[in-house]
């Protein structure tokens, strides 16, 4: 109905993104921002071992192969290091990932810009997965800003931050990333 557009701007306001995309779920959010990045057979996806199953699954729905990047002890969130080792690595083996999906732990925000950074060195795209973050700022700008990534994930489970009984939105600034979105969801 009409209250689901309404809730997408409302949260892309809040958040100061361009576009907001309701699905039933975070996990088909982050299914769907994979395929809208062109995800698939043979590509690469890193996630944060410290998360739930979806920031994984959402790369093996489309055949892609999941690798995780070990976390910052004192955050909980994907280490920047060990990112920048492994990416290091991977480039020497051809083993580049697609899309590496940084999980902001405990409404904790992962370091967005230095893992930015190294996406432009190393070419993959970010989908910043925020299940636990609404509300949560980086740098003085709210998560889901898309500021330092493609797409930005929110879920709204009833163990979550803000409850729609279930629920997931994403968030981007790329017009047409959201029509994707929009078409895939």
């Amino acid at each position: 109905g009409p209250i689901v557009p309404k809730f997408e701007k409302s949260v892309a306001n809040y958040c100061n993104a361009s576009y907001g995309v309701a699905m039933n779920s975070a996990t088909s959010a982050l299914h769907i921002a994979c395929l809208a990045l062109g995800l698939s057979s043979g590509d690469w996806l890193w996630t944060s071992p410290n998360t739930f199953v979806a920031s994984a699954n959402c790369g093996l729905y489309c055949g892609a192969n999941i690798d995780f990047v070990d976390i910052n002890p004192k955050t909980y969130n994907m280490s920047v290091d060990e990112l920048a080792k492994k990416l290091e690595i991977a480039k020497e083996k051809n083993r580049l990932p697609k899309i590496v999906i940084p999980v902001h732990f405990a409404g904790q925000p992962c370091d967005m810009q230095a893992i930015h950074d190294l996406s432009l060195s190393y070419n993959f795209k970010i989908i910043e997965d925020a299940s636990h973050a609404i509300g949560a700022s980086y740098n003085q700008t709210k998560i889901g800003s898309c500021s330092y990534s493609d797409i930005t994930v929110f879920s709204f489970h009833p163990v979550k931050i803000i409850t729609t009984g279930e629920g997931g939105m994403a968030l981007t600034n790329d017009k047409k990333l959201a029509e994707r979105l929009r078409q895939l969801s």
